[in-house]
């Protein structure tokens, strides 16, 4: 399949141990951490449109 959705850069503040333990979670799925963040937040958004709150 091919993602004609362009890329966007996103800056988000986090708090250090977050990042440390978000970094951790993608080491142990061999992600990187920006993919990591990505698979997060496409499973939040999933969760929420099934919820019907977006």
């Amino acid at each position: 399949m091919i993602d004609d959705m362009a890329k966007v850069t996103v800056t988000l503040y986090m708090e250090e141990d977050d990042k440390d333990a978000l970094q951790k979670l993608a080491d142990a799925e061999e992600r990187s951490l920006s993919q990591m963040a990505v698979l997060i937040l496409k499973r939040a958004i999933k969760k929420a449109e099934d919820e019907g709150k977006i």
